[in-house]
């Protein structure tokens, strides 16, 4: 009689524990829904105060004030982001992946996320760094100009100025100006058109003004050394517009050949006659960050390459850097809660077991002091 009592109550316990162990289970997944619930409805709120301060690189959205562009009979808003640099792979222009969501009738949003979950990550742990480019475009042909964008401008709204920009390849057309409510930092992109002339105000990160007119010079003299002399004449101009050393012009333009020939994408000769006719052109000029004066020859002919650009890595340490990204703190936060949720539940489950064995051995051994 005793032994089946014994049975009973071990019976009893191992039933009652299995059900403390459901229980268990289903208040940890109830708890992990209700986190992610949060973590959701988080990502969510942004697009419920777009343009607000406080949201600002919050989610994975990006607005567009329409109104301020006063387009018109438009179907469809479109938004092109690709890295300044021109590497990697982005959407084409005005596919289904660039397509913007209707917020209200002023307003779009752009989830960066259709970009590619790699590029969305990538934005995302930019940080302060100007690595992209964005454009707002609509389906009747309109749109604004190529626009600086970083990390943080993440939950920014983008709207236009009012001002008109000289098209940087096309100067027959013009471009809207625009720009970011709560980032001066990044606005219309700085570039020499090519009717030699300085537009926009916002330098991607690797691009200098220096950078600029190295570019510029190196774009416009062939790999015969000869010059495009309707563009090469207004090196003078560009210097005292950028304000920029024709010595610091000519150093950089050394490190950009010297990099194009261990690159094997220019040969030794084609390098050195570019390098020549630049010189030559720089050498004719003068150095508006020396009041004016005459830059002396032989220090542009015997010009060391240096890079002037403070950072042309910006795409590793952008895509690595995951600093001043409150996106990705919210990350973090939302792994986080999980994390725990998990090790409660495990700790349950340990518990219980613990208790399944104790019982177990206390039945077992009453029954062996019973026989005995």
């Amino acid at each position: 009689m005793f032994k089946k009592v014994m049975s009973l109550a071990l019976a009893s316990t191992l039933v009652l524990s299995a059900g403390a162990f459901a229980a268990s289970a289903a208040e940890a997944e109830d708890a992990v829904a209700a986190n992610d619930e949060s973590a959701v409805a988080a990502d969510d709120s942004s697009a419920v105060a777009a343009g607000d301060e406080s949201q600002v690189g919050a989610g994975t959205k990006i607005y567009f004030d329409v109104k301020s562009a006063g387009w018109k009979n438009f179907s469809k808003i479109y938004c092109h982001i690709w890295r300044a640099d021109g590497t990697g792979k982005w959407p084409s222009w005005q596919t289904k992946k660039e397509v913007c969501k209707k917020e209200s009738d002023d307003l779009y949003s752009y989830d960066i996320t259709k970009a590619g979950k790699e590029n969305a990550e990538e934005i995302q742990n930019a940080g302060s760094k100007n690595l992209y480019c964005v454009i707002f475009s609509a389906d009747t042909g309109s749109q604004i100009y190529n626009t600086i964008m970083n990390g943080n401008c993440i939950g920014d709204t983008v709207y236009v100025t009012g001002n008109q920009i000289e098209n940087p390849k096309d100067s027959q057309k013009t471009d809207t100006e625009a720009a970011w409510k709560n980032h001066p930092e990044c606005g219309p992109q700085k570039v020499i058109t090519s009717t030699s002339k300085v537009v926009g105000t916002a330098l991607a990160d690797g691009t200098t003004d220096v950078t600029l007119l190295a570019d510029y010079l190196l774009d416009y003299v062939s790999d015969d050394g000869t010059a495009d002399t309707s563009k090469t004449d207004k090196t003078q101009d560009l210097i005292n517009q950028l304000k920029v050393s024709p010595l610091a012009v000519m150093s950089n333009v050394n490190f950009k050949l010297e990099g194009f020939v261990k690159e094997e994408t220019m040969t030794q000769d084609v390098a050195n006659k570019k390098k020549a006719t630049i010189e030559g052109i720089l050498g004719n000029c003068t150095d508006p960050t020396k009041g004016g004066e005459k830059v002396n020859k032989d220090e542009i002919k015997n010009a060391e390459a240096k890079n002037d650009a403070a950072d042309t890595s910006g795409s590793s340490n952008g895509g690595s850097s995951s600093n001043g990204s409150s996106s990705n703190g919210s990350s973090n936060g939302s792994s986080s809660g999980s994390n725990s949720v998990q090790s409660g539940q495990e700790t349950t489950i340990f518990f219980v077991f613990a208790g399944v064995m104790v019982a177990a051995a206390g039945v077992f051994f009453l029954v062996r002091r019973r026989e005995n």
